[in-house]
């Protein structure tokens, strides 16, 4: 329980964030949740009021926070090795994330926004495991150090 309340937590926090950051781009003075120029944006405010764009954003946003607090459960709840996690987790994100992405009007859907997405995601998918793998392999540096040191 504890998980989903992060996970929504977060969605929440990075959802706000984003819609506030491309709120300033639309230079019309007013908060957008969902980007106007969407796809889903363009549904939305067609045949909704502005307050149910926002209910309905904060329940994509917090899916996707959900997905990705349970997602980060591959590498720390299975018996995977490291890489089959990764492309487990890569491949349950990408596929879970993307419709949530376009649910939430982060892009016009088009094939060269949908390319991008994909290019953008791998792009900051790979930056964040070679942090991660970086920083794994320096704590089992130190515990091996440790562990000859004590011989």
């Amino acid at each position: 329980m504890i998980r989903i309340f992060k996970g929504v937590s977060v969605g929440w926090f990075i959802g706000i964030v984003i819609s506030i950051f491309f709120s300033f781009l639309a230079k019309d003075g007013c908060y957008h949740p969902v980007s106007s120029s969407s796809y889903m944006g363009e549904i939305y405010e067609k045949h909704l009021n502005a307050l149910q764009v926002f209910v309905i954003a904060l329940l994509i946003w917090a899916a996707i926070g959900i997905i990705f607090a349970f997602a980060s459960m591959i590498f720390s709840h299975t018996d995977m090795n490291i890489t089959q996690a990764t492309i487990t987790h890569f491949l349950v994100i990408l596929f879970l994330f993307f419709p949530m992405a376009i649910l939430a009007g982060w892009f016009p859907l088009k094939i060269y926004s949908l390319l991008s997405f994909v290019i953008i995601f791998l792009t900051l998918y790979f930056i964040i495991w070679f942090i991660a793998r970086s920083k794994n392999q320096k704590t089992i540096d130190n515990i091996n150090n440790k562990l000859h040191n004590l011989k």
